[in-house]
């Protein structure tokens, strides 16, 4: 039993020579065979054992195995004995140690600023985060109190904003706004306004080249004098140029239209075909014949005269 743990922690759990010797000698051992009984069908008959371990056993009990064991233990102790003869150790040094750097060369090592904690803190846990030593507002610039009173913004993540960038980009896009009405007015003006505006440019431009005293020999004043009209002037009608008052309605021009009471004429677009009731032509017809009548009581009343 105690074999066979041996060699099962040998197979599993050890390694080297004393592992492969365990191993060896487990596996080449003597091994107990079972003995094998033969039984007739007849009662009479003897019965015969045949035992296989009893052939050979009184051989050398010495086998081979056996002395490849011992070699390797020897050979196991012989190479722990030379381990413990060397300087202290069993190891042999194969190269110096490496020199301590110089003192230019030694690592620097910083020491960083605990965290703030929050919670309940002892007086010396509040003095190693806390800063240690402040600074009196009367040795600081003005500069200097200015920037610890700036409000600092954030946005939703948490960010600091630069507010003066912040401004550039809301004027750049305030006058790109501007900009983008500006010529949308532009665009929904009509011809006539445009003309105007361009007039008044020039004008503008005329008067700016002009000198500040005007002459009576400014023929631009005198057209411009000429061009009014006055009311209570008779020869305003010789001397000023006849100037048409705005653009004049299309009016129709086809074939007679059919008359109507209020006297009102058709559009230039009518096509002369008319589309009414009939209302009109008959109140002109009763009228017409009312006049006929009176004119014909009027003859019959005379004609004995």
């Amino acid at each position: 039993m105690a074999s066979s743990m041996q060699a099962y922690l040998a197979a599993k759990y050890m390694s080297g020579p004393k592992a492969d010797a365990i191993l060896a000698r487990t596996s080449s051992g003597p091994k107990k065979k079972k003995r094998k009984v033969t039984t007739s069908s007849s009662s009479a008959a003897p019965s015969i054992i045949n035992d296989d371990d009893a052939l050979d056993w009184a051989q050398d009990s010495k086998e081979p195995d056996d002395e490849a064991e011992e070699a390797i233990i020897a050979e196991d102790r012989a190479f722990k004995k030379r381990q413990k003869t060397e300087e202290g150790s069993g190891w042999a040094t194969l190269r110096e140690p490496t020199p301590p750097p110089l003192e230019d060369e030694q690592p620097q090592f910083v020491e960083e600023e605990a965290p703030f904690r929050g919670g309940l803190l002892t007086s010396a846990q509040l003095k190693k985060t806390l800063p240690k030593k402040s600074v009196p507002k009367s040795e600081l610039t003005q500069e200097e109190i200015a920037a610890a009173q700036e409000t600092v913004y954030r946005d939703a993540t948490g960010r600091q904003v630069d507010m003066a960038a912040e401004r550039a980009e809301a004027a750049r896009k305030k006058k790109e706004r501007e900009e983008k009405e500006a010529k949308k007015m532009e665009w929904g003006k009509g011809l006539a306004q445009r003309e105007e505006s361009d007039k008044r440019k020039q004008e503008l431009e005329a008067m700016r080249n002009q000198s500040f005293a005007r002459t009576i020999d400014d023929a631009a004043m005198n057209e411009e004098l000429k061009a009014k009209e006055l009311w209570n002037d008779p020869a305003a009608a010789f001397m000023s140029k006849k100037k048409s008052k705005g653009p004049k309605r299309p009016e129709y021009t086809g074939p007679p239209p059919p008359p109507n009471r209020f006297g009102i004429k058709p559009g230039y677009r009518w096509d002369g075909v008319d589309r009414s009731n009939g209302f009109e032509k008959k109140l002109f017809q009763r009228q017409n014949e009312r006049k006929r009548r009176g004119a014909e009581s009027y003859e019959w009343g005379v004609e004995d005269m």
